[in-house]
């Protein structure tokens, strides 16, 4: 039966991660008009994925379960898979015993119900790892390339992590924030095109702080490996986004964003297609199109990217509504507005009122909105109002500072039963916890004392202990280490024992009277025991044993760390090491050959307080 953790003085790890990776990828490409999915995403290192959508090519990496019918090509949405990947990457570790943990970090798309339906897309940065068979109920610490995390297994030794980071329906910017990033990639020999091969383990690079392994410590394991399945094709594409399109008189103006310099408006209504026109060292893109007298507006545009391979195309949608005008006078806003297909007449100005098949209508107002929107139907155009008229707006005369009256109170009637002497205080202590361990702090606390003004918090007797700031109600109270868990002590620290801290608080009233309240908090330690003590001189010195709290092991932090002292010459101590306190209360000072010089007799100091001195070495 596996001995149960128990809270000391520090909350005990839990199943998450520790050492995030923010800011791995940076950006995310335009919206691929034939799946609804974002074209690439862009690392910190400058490297754009896309997706590998071919059930034919092993470096993509897809399983034929994800697609209806696998011996058809991909194709959207009728035959397109439930999930694929722009970087998979994973690692495993073999556990002693048979047992085994999986790492997985990818940058997944998906759809949030399950199903392949046109507004589901959702994308998503992934961490993952899945223990079983380990040590069980232990705390196990995973690092990997992208960070670190732990992991609390059950009493079968099964665990698992999984963040996701965020599935946000049409949101593809949410992954940005996650851990995932820079891409993983082979250090070497990855097929053209690609970052690796999912069918081979290799060697990796990308790690944002070098370590590009997956590893295991605690519970007795310190395991790690370099080999690593990575899938990843590198973006050949840059994608288009549609941003407007707009009737305007007799011409059609279109706005799209893209990093390619190949753009093209798709013929249209009999039109021919026509070049999109950029500005150098810019992704913004527009054509002004011509239509022709008495032509019904189109309801919608594609804009294409040429240089992408196959051709990226995004559709815009024309919302039916073109502003021309919304003019302010001084008295008046004049809007005008044209409606086309699918708005209709009247059309609605939020706030003001409508405009009828003239196209125009006034307004009366005393203080014009900045913008109007007019709307009709799911049709709707924003447009800023221009002011062209109207006088400036009168201020407010000055007005002369009159003389200064002195204060102004409107204070309690004075109470003619009132006492002039101040109430007397009543000191009142306790504390937020009842015992304390060495090296772990509490609040003690004064506030409830009544008419206190001022507080002095002090120490009768016991163990010593540390005040924050004695002059405060609710000061922190720190029990010190036994030994210090840090430096080097030159001697054997006393072996110290725990017991009562006894503490007074004196408050002070308005007019100077006092109380006093004691308080008291048990100072405790762990205890120390000592299992194995030999010394084979030019071998080995092996000193181990346990650390328990409450008679079972803790969680804490900095880990219990035990000193081991040589007192073969009592009037020379020589510190010969120490040790950490594992999870399983476990610690051992293991040194090969160790002194030249037989050691016959130690003593151990717990930074907790526990001791054991003197203990006899055996010498074999």
């Amino acid at each position: 039966m596996a001995l149960p953790l128990t809270l000391a003085t520090t909350s005990l790890a839990a199943t998450r991660v520790t050492v995030p990776n923010p800011g791995g990828l940076v950006d995310v490409g335009p919206v691929n008009a034939e799946h609804g999915f974002p074209s690439w995403y862009e690392d910190s290192a400058g490297t754009r994925l896309e997706p590998c959508l071919d059930l034919d090519n092993p470096l993509c990496g897809l399983l034929p379960d994800e697609v209806p019918y696998p011996d058809a090509p991909i194709s959207y949405p009728d035959n397109f898979p439930g999930e694929f990947f722009y970087q998979l990457a994973g690692a495993e570790l073999d556990l002693p015993g048979g047992g085994r943990a999986v790492l997985t970090l990818g940058l997944e798309a998906a759809w949030a119900n399950d199903i392949v339906r046109n507004g589901d897309q959702v994308t998503f940065s992934r961490t993952r790892v899945v223990v079983r068979d380990a040590p069980a109920d232990t705390i196990l610490t995973f690092t990997h390339p992208f960070g670190e995390l732990t992991v609390d297994t059950d009493a079968s030794g099964d665990g698992r992590l999984v963040e996701d980071i965020s599935p946000s329906v049409g949101n593809f910017r949410t992954p940005l924030k996650g851990n995932l990033g820079p891409f993983l990639r082979w250090d070497a020999g990855a097929p053209a095109g690609y970052l690796g091969n999912p069918d081979q383990t290799h060697t990796v690079t990308g790690s944002p702080t070098g370590f590009n392994r997956f590893a295991v410590s605690g519970g007795g394991l310190d395991l790690s490996t370099d080999q690593f399945t990575v899938t990843g094709k590198v973006a050949t594409n840059t994608g288009v986004t549609g941003d407007q399109a707009v009737v305007n008189g007799g011409f059609l103006d279109v706005f799209a964003t893209s990093r390619g310099t190949q753009l093209q408006v798709k013929p249209l209504n009999g039109l021919p297609a026509t070049p999109m026109t950029h500005d150098p060292d810019s992704t913004r893109h527009y054509a002004r199109i011509e239509l022709q007298p008495g032509a019904t507006p189109p309801t919608s545009v594609t804009v294409q990217n040429l240089g992408d391979d196959p051709v990226s195309e995004s559709v815009i949608r024309l919302s039916g509504i073109t502003v021309t005008r919304a003019e302010y006078t001084g008295s008046h806003l004049v809007v005008s507005a044209v409606a086309t297909a699918p708005a209709t007449y009247p059309l609605t100005v939020q706030g003001l009122g409508t405009i009828d098949a003239s196209g125009s209508a006034t307004f009366d107002v005393a203080a014009p909105p900045a913008v109007v929107t007019v709307s009709s139907g799911a049709s709707s155009a924003t447009f800023p109002v221009t002011v062209t008229g109207g006088a400036a707006t009168p201020g407010l005369p000055p007005v002369t500072p009159g003389p200064d009256g002195g204060p102004v109170t409107d204070n309690t009637p004075d109470n003619p039963d009132a006492q002039d002497t101040p109430p007397a205080p009543v000191a009142t202590a306790t504390a937020a916890a009842a015992s304390v361990l060495r090296g772990g702090t509490t609040t003690v606390d004064g506030g409830s004392s009544t008419a206190a003004v001022s507080y002095a918090w002090s120490q009768l007797s016991g163990p010593a202990v540390t005040i924050s700031n004695p002059a405060v109600a609710k000061p922190t109270l720190t029990v010190p280490y036994a030994v210090a868990p840090t430096g080097t002590p030159t001697a054997p620290a006393p072996a110290s024992a725990g017991g009562d801290a006894v503490l007074q608080l004196t408050v002070t009233g308005a007019g100077g009277a006092t109380s006093t309240a004691q308080l008291t908090v048990t100072v405790t330690q762990d205890t120390v025991a000592v299992g194995t003590a030999r010394h084979k001189v030019g071998q080995e010195l092996r000193i181990g044993g346990t650390s328990l709290v409450a008679g079972a092991p803790a969680t804490l932090s900095p880990p219990t760390q035990v000193y081991v002292w040589n007192l073969s010459n009592p009037a020379k101590p020589v510190l010969l090491g120490k040790a950490p306190v594992d999870t399983l209360g476990n610690w051992e000072l293991r040194q090969k050959p160790g002194p030249g010089a037989q050691v016959s007799r130690a003593g151990v100091q717990s930074t907790r307080g526990g001791a054991v001195t003197p203990v006899t070495v055996a010498s074999r």
